[in-house]
């Protein structure tokens, strides 16, 4: 069976598109027909005509249709009857023996039935067109397929796999903080996001009381998770890196092990969904790519947010999971500070050819982190649309809205490495306050046109076109349903068609022409006449009473200029670490700036650099020496000054945790030469408050909550560390190092590291002499954390000592047990002389040189002979009978010991 179904489908792929209705030959019945069938093969256009079902799109031109009344009379209209390989997927022959099918249903108590009287008992129900079972392919192709209750057979992945960590965040290259500068009071309240995953720790202090109940939620916390509601909805507490986007928002999770969508009454409300994880290449329209784009189509308002995957160094077709192949969802790749793709975020296109990813977002780390960043911004967008249109944002909107507002990266136009490009939150709020969008609806054969006018001195007028499209029966070739066709009409009459992709050659840049298989068309013009566009929407072919649409449009003026990075509020280096470069929106085609830098409120200025390329939109600044200050930036182009709003230069104070111990906690950080103050802020519920101002570089609290430290400089302040982090009690108590040894042959020196010497009133040596305690040594006037004690008269053998450090309140911390061997005028010390065959031989030297180790039984034979090259040897007598030994060193100068061991 397995040959006959591969030679089937090696007969498919090498037949010629010239010969299109050859190529679906083997779904047609060869044998003579005299009743009715289900099913029929025939041409999309007449299946438009007639208003037929079409249950599956086998390519642009031929689909397969239902014969839902079982009319007799379909036979006779150019269509003709079909065996049933047409359910089974265009891969079917790299199936998964191991992998279990899922059978789709137009009649669920039927298909159980007709499986069960086959045998096939071990199932289970996804939902009411949806069965999972175990089966052979053999049982699939010569029973289960026949089955007039089967619509489809499939085979995807379920499993998910986690896609990324934070390790990186910066709200600055997808215009993030300029929403925050610009729109303060969009943060995301009374907003719930949904994050399929596994369950967030609810105790991080980035997360304090974001956890919004669900009957949904993993019972397993993971550090991913964590991550992704930090990114989303982070408060910020523990550094700029736990920052989310929307800090207000609450957070709903839900376990990402159940693939399929969540039951909306389940969401409790939350209208965006984060979906940061994949399972596998799989490039088909399966149960869950339909279940999506159904949820999304049925749910106009709720808005999906795909990774796109971290495998991109596969090449094309490389994107991760099949729901990442629905129309109605958003999937995201990831570039990096300089808006260059990461060669590991996934490619399109999708497997229809489909423009996927849609759009691009910052994260060097994977596609995980670039997506919940985008679910954060999509969070603050459906806050704006609410508050200002006193409506919903539908999710046909929102993702024209993104797209029209993106920056185009690689090829010009779409491609299937950015998409769109790379996504910026500023303009799309600055859409949404502007009112540059329309929507509408139309049915099919009918068009409506829009108008828009563009003034004077414009450039890059961009229009999208988006619509929530209906799903598709799982397996189609193409799963575009509703066909909608955009064009606009210049005011000279020129027509202007969207950009359009060949699938066929990745790699080719975009070009104009007629769009049949996206559920997105775009028309950008670089430099647009002044008047009156008409935007022309063509219902081309939809099969429901109406199709609703969203256009967004947007232009620029020319020889405008605004900065993006820094704005008010920003810092610099972004997070106090990383050097972010500078940003700005520029209309000045081709034009050159002079960049400069002020310290003093613009009185003088610093010229950076000279022919900054204004069309690059940014620029690498690397200071020559940290600096704590107010700036500020101004590019110079030709006689104008364009200045930047005043921002900080401050930078991470590398905190530590110096001490640990006796209920009280200590830390520390750099003192920079130009800060003389520091705020300290203490963890108060949810959120970080000022506490005290201090002088110096070091702070030291016993009411083991969380903290951290600001620089202060001219009354103004720089970024906050990172937080400290709780720890266990006694976990740094002093003592970082403590050891004794000989020194200068006849003494022992004692030595220690503190990691602090807070609140100490003395340090004794106390040297152990079977098991009697002596203080042999005190230290009361110290200003180092390193020490060392000398014992002028150690005994010969071992000598024992520890460390006392008396505190204030007179409690006393102690070292561990310090042992040192003194050998005197003993040229070796052995140990132990009584010894077990699983131990080692120890054998210490009084001095570094080379010796050699003799053994010898009662009988005199040598047993083991060995070299001793370091002062500290070890000797293995594992396979040394017991017994009395005789041993005898001999060093290369003449000195010789003798001695006896027993071996036991």
């Amino acid at each position: 069976m397995k040959t006959r179904i591969t030679f089937l489908f090696f007969i498919i792929t090498t037949i010629s598109f010239s010969q299109v209705s050859e190529k679906w030959n083997q779904y047609v019945k060869k044998e003579n027909v005299r009743k009715p069938e289900p099913y029929y093969f025939t041409s999309l256009e007449n299946a438009h005509q007639n208003n037929y079902k079409i249950v599956k799109k086998l390519d642009s031109t031929f689909c397969i249709v239902e014969n839902k009344n079982r009319d007799s009379d379909l036979a006779s209209k150019k269509n003709l009857p079909v065996n049933s390989l047409w359910k089974l997927p265009s891969n079917f022959s790299n199936h998964k023996e191991d992998r279990s099918y899922i059978i789709g249903t137009n009649a669920i108590e039927v298909l159980i039935s007709d499986l069960k009287s086959i045998n096939v008992t071990d199932l289970t129900i996804i939902d009411n067109q949806l069965v999972l079972i175990k089966s052979d392919s053999e049982k699939i192709v010569d029973e289960i397929i026949n089955f007039t209750s089967v619509t489809s057979v499939s085979q995807e992945s379920l499993q998910p796999k986690k896609e990324s960590k934070i390790a990186d965040q910066n709200f600055t290259i997808n215009s993030i903080n300029k929403v925050h500068s610009n729109f303060p009071l969009l943060t995301g309240k009374d907003q719930i996001v949904s994050i399929k995953d596994d369950f967030f720790d609810v105790n991080d202090i980035d997360l304090l009381n974001k956890n919004t109940p669900s009957t949904l939620q993993s019972s397993t916390v993971s550090s991913h998770a964590t991550a992704m509601a930090t990114i989303v909805s982070g408060l910020g507490n523990s550094s700029a890196l736990g920052k989310g986007v929307a800090q207000e928002a609450k957070i709903l999770s839900s376990d990402f092990l159940n693939l399929y969508p969540d039951e909306i009454p389940a969401l409790e409300g939350a209208v965006i969904q984060n979906h940061s994880y994949g399972t596998e290449i799989e490039n088909f329209y399966g149960s869950l790519a339909n279940a999506y784009d159904s949820q999304l189509f049925l749910n106009p308002d709720l808005t999906h947010c795909f990774s796109s995957g971290n495998i991109g160094v596969q090449g094309y077709k490389s994107i991760t999971g099949n729901f990442k192949q629905s129309k109605n969802s958003i999937v995201l790749g990831c570039i990096d500070q300089n808006e260059v793709i990461m060669p590991f975020s996934s490619k399109g296109p999708a497997y229809d050819g489909r423009i996927k990813p849609e759009l691009t977002a910052f994260s060097t780390q994977g596609t995980s982190n670039s997506t919940a960043l985008v679910s954060g911004i999509v969070t603050l967008m459906k806050q704006h649309y609410k508050t200002t249109h006193s409506s919903a944002l539908s999710n046909a909107l929102t993702k024209a809205i993104l797209i029209n507002s993106a920056k185009d990266l690689g090829n010009t136009g779409p491609d299937f490495t950015y998409g769109y490009g790379s996504i910026n939150a500023a303009k799309c709020l600055k859409t949404i306050s502007e009112n540059r969008f329309i929507s509408g609806n139309l049915a099919s054969k009918e068009i409506n046109s829009h108008w828009i006018t563009v003034p004077t001195d414009a450039k890059n007028l961009k229009i999208t076109l988006v619509w929530n499209d209906l799903p598709a029966p799982i397996n189609s070739n193409i799963s575009l349903v509703n066909d909608l066709d955009l064009e606009v009409l210049s005011p000279d009459d020129a027509l202007l068609l969207p950009w359009v992709l060949n699938p066929n050659v990745p790699e080719e840049s975009a070009v104009r022409g007629k769009d049949k298989i996206n559920n997105i068309e775009q028309v950008t013009i670089e430099s647009p006449l002044a008047g009156s566009y008409k935007i022309d929407i063509t219902g081309s072919y939809v099969s429901n009473d109406s199709q609703e649409y969203s256009i967004v449009y947007e232009y620029e003026l020319v020889n405008q200029f605004e900065w993006s990075y820094p704005v008010k509020n920003d810092n610099f280096p972004y997070d106090g670490k990383t050097l972010s470069p500078f940003k700005w929106d520029s209309s000045f085609s081709g034009g050159t700036g002079q960049l400069s830098i002020s310290y003093d409120n613009g009185q003088t200025w610093e010229v950076i650099a000279n022919g900054i390329n204004l069309d690059r939109e940014q620029f690498n600044y690397i200071p020559s020496a940290k600096k704590f200050s107010k700036a500020q930036l101004k590019m110079t182009i030709g006689n104008t000054d364009y200045l930047s709003e005043s921002f900080t230069i401050s930078y991470d104070l590398n905190i530590s945790t110096s001490l640990i111990c006796d209920g009280t906690t200590e830390i520390n950080w750099d003192k920079p030469a130009d800060v003389g103050l520091f705020n300290i802020y203490q963890l108060t519920g949810d959120h970080l408050e000022l506490k005290e101002q201090i002088l110096n570089a070091t702070y030291t609290y016993t009411d083991g909550k969380i903290y951290t430290v600001v620089p202060v400089f001219d009354t103004n302040e720089g970024i906050k560390s990172e937080s400290t982090l709780p720890h266990d009690e006694n976990t740094n108590c002093y003592f970082e190092l403590a050891f004794a040894e000989v020194y200068e042959e006849n003494n022992i020196k004692i030595s220690a590291s503190l990691f602090s010497l807070y609140n100490i009133k003395k340090i004794e040596l106390v040297k152990i002499i079977n098991n009697t305690e002596d203080v042999i040594g005190t230290v009361e006037d110290f200003n180092l954390k390193t020490f060392s004690f000398l014992d002028t008269a150690p005994l010969k053998g071992s000598n024992k000592y520890k460390i006392n450090i008396i505190l204030e309140n007179n409690n006393v911390i102690s070292s561990a047990i310090l042992d040192a061997n003194y050998l005197g005028d003993v040229l070796f010390f052995i140990h132990p002389t009584l010894i077990s065959k699983n131990d080692e031989l120890i054998i210490e030297a009084k001095k570094e040189e080379n010796a050699v180790f003799y053994l010898y039984n009662m009988s005199g034979q040598n047993t083991i002979t060995s070299s001793l090259l370091s002062k500290t040897n070890s000797i293995n007598i594992k396979n040394t009978a017991s017994g009395i030994y005789i041993y005898k060193i001999i060093t290369d100068s003449g000195g010789v010991q003798t001695g006896k061991i027993a071996i036991l």
